[in-house]
């Protein structure tokens, strides 16, 4: 075992979820080994040229820099274009390394649990427990060959026979469509390493608890799901039983029963080993930041119904002059206003801009609540203005301030007022200092440093006189670079992405939309069609089990043997057949 914890979540592992999986994660595999001689097969000429270019530069003429191509933006780019489900930066390196551990590879590998307050009615603690995968199948349909492969005929159908031959074609060519929508015309990522997936347990007034899950990709639903009342979550996680969708790995959580045995004891680091290792504390920040929404609404109200009177208070035909004022500001850039108008434009801008900081609360990264680099957070969170109403909101790629201050400057450069909400600032100010303290910290601490071992990955080979040596390395750095990776997630994604998805109308939520019509029970041709075919596949892998006698290990070697498999490189396929 990879991760070592004392605490444990179950998960529901039964055989057809075995046995699919490593189909999965071997098809993965070949997909991103492909993708990646792809990559490699692109940049060879450059770097060639980049070569020569070495090669024939004058060493007398020191004014040479800008003569050499940028190859490392280049190659930097390529890689983006295929990046994987983890925004850690060079992330993928270490999933791939991952995945050469094989058995060890599938499967939830380690859950985390996240501590957060409340927001809805009655709703008093959130708890996110996230499951790191080391790949994702994405939506697909499962692999499987015509029935002379398994000698196998179903009992009882077999005046079906003659569509048995053939039905698995359906399964391929229905992959091979997919690829080309989802991968080819929309540029998604569908097969790639690296993904987690979360489920959401809120508690509840009266000891009640509720479970949220997953969709397709990190989408939630919007309807929770009972689970029962218990004393505290320490319970909720004995009695509970989470499950992984085969393939795209989409969690969920549901109450345990006496009938659960084929399950799976997962490790759990809880937000109580996160505080104490990493001094993060989720919890006690945003129990700040919901207090500053609170002041934030109250000030909208404020600033709403002081305009209100204030329109109130003039004479018909001051309210005349004041509709004309508003028609000249549309049509000139800096008209001439009396002050009592520029008074009343006034509230209205400063309400307008509070209403982009509640906004900003819960649509922009955590780190960025703090000091950082806003060109980064442009990169990572690609927010879009008509998506958060936001149409004047841009970055200041100069500015080192947080999120908050830069887009207040902005928008008092933008409309010429200035906001002097003392109360406002000054609690936005607290949440930039507190933000810093985590952030900061652990970018210093834990960010550069999981960075190094990175690079220092790079450097390990695979030595085919000792495997063993070379494995116990790798879950070595695995085990400390993945609680680095969950927590920086949770850093750089937003509430409404991670934690609070109803904080975010489902209306500017398309993929969601998508997601729901895709799982929906009443859509044929969803995911009810691929779990038709996943059967199919079952029965037929299953029999050949069986006929074999093969034990798990045993049938993971089989499937890595097999010719479908023409991009994984054969010292990787040796390694994976290596005794665990």
């Amino acid at each position: 075992m990879i991760f070592d914890s004392n605490k444990v979540v179950k998960v529901h592992h039964d055989l057809k979820r075995r046995v699919l999986e490593i189909l999965s994660l071997i098809r993965v595999m070949n997909n991103y080994y492909d993708k990646k001689r792809a990559i490699q097969e692109k940049i060879k000429p450059k770097l060639s040229s980049f070569i020569n270019e070495l090669k024939v530069l004058d060493t007398h003429n020191k004014d040479w820099l800008f003569n050499i191509p940028t190859l490392l933006s280049t190659i930097n780019q390529e890689f983006i274009d295929k990046n994987d489900s983890f925004r850690f930066p060079d992330s993928i390196i270490l999933f791939e390394v991952w995945m050469q551990l094989g058995w060890e590879c599938l499967f939830p590998q380690v859950g985390f649990c996240f501590k957060f307050p409340g927001i809805l009615r009655g709703e008093k603690t959130r708890y996110v427990y996230q499951f790191v995968f080391s790949t994702s199948r994405g939506i697909g349909f499962p692999l499987y060959f015509s029935p002379q492969f398994y000698e196998y005929q179903p009992p009882m159908l077999r005046f079906l026979a003659p569509l048995f031959k053939w039905v698995y074609k359906i399964s391929h060519a229905l992959n091979i469509l997919i690829k080309w929508i989802v991968d080819g015309r929309l540029n998604s990522k569908r097969h790639h390493p690296g993904e987690f997936e979360s489920v959401i347990i809120s508690e509840f007034e009266e000891n009640l608890y509720k479970g949220i899950n997953t969709l397709f990709h990190g989408y939630f639903t919007h309807n929770p799901a009972m689970l029962g009342q218990f004393t505290s979550i320490e319970e909720v996680v004995e009695k509970v039983l989470f499950s992984y969708r085969i393939g795209d790995h989409a969690m969920s959580v549901r109450k345990g029963s006496k009938r659960d045995i084929a399950t799976l004891n997962v490790p759990l680091i809880d937000y109580k080993l996160i505080k104490k290792r990493y001094e993060i504390d989720f919890y006690s920040y945003l129990k700040k930041l919901l207090k500053v929404y609170t002041l934030l609404s109250l000030k909208s109200k404020f600033y709403r119904t002081k305009r209100r009177k204030s329109l109130a208070k003039l004479s018909p035909s001051e309210k005349v002059g004041f509709l004309g004022s508003l028609l000249r500001q549309k049509i000139f850039s800096s008209p001439q206003f009396p002050e009592w108008f520029k008074k009343i434009e006034t509230l209205r801008k400063t309400r307008h801009l509070i209403e982009q900081l509640k906004e900003l609360l819960w649509n922009t990264p955590l780190y960025s609540h703090t000091v950082h680099e806003p060109s980064r957070t442009k990169t990572y969170q690609n927010i879009s203005s008509k998506i958060m109403e936001l149409e004047e909101l841009e970055y200041d790629i100069s500015s080192r301030e947080s999120i908050f201050f830069s887009t207040i400057k902005k928008y008092e450069q933008e409309r010429n007022f200035i906001f002097d909400d003392k109360d406002i600032k000054g609690a936005l100010r607290e949440l930039r200092d507190d933000m810093a303290k985590m952030w900061l910290y652990f970018k210093e601490r834990h960010f550069k440093s999981a960075l190094r071992k990175l690079e220092a990955l790079t450097q390990i080979s695979i030595d085919s006189r000792m495997p063993k040596d070379y494995k116990n390395s790798l879950r070595k750095i695995i085990a400390q670079l993945i609680p680095i990776m969950a927590i920086y997630e949770m850093f750089v994604r937003s509430l409404s992405n991670s934690v609070y998805p109803e904080s975010v109308p489902q209306t500017k939520r398309i993929g969601g939309y998508l997601a729901k019509f895709l799982t929906s029970k009443y859509n044929p041709l969803g995911l009810n069609l691929i779990n038709l075919f996943n059967r199919l596949a079952f029965q037929n892998w299953a029999h050949l089990i069986m006929k074999e006698k093969l034990n798990m290990q045993q049938f993971f070697n089989l499937i890595v043997k097999l010719p479908t498999w023409k991009y994984i490189p054969d010292y990787i396929k040796q390694l994976l057949l290596e005794t665990h």
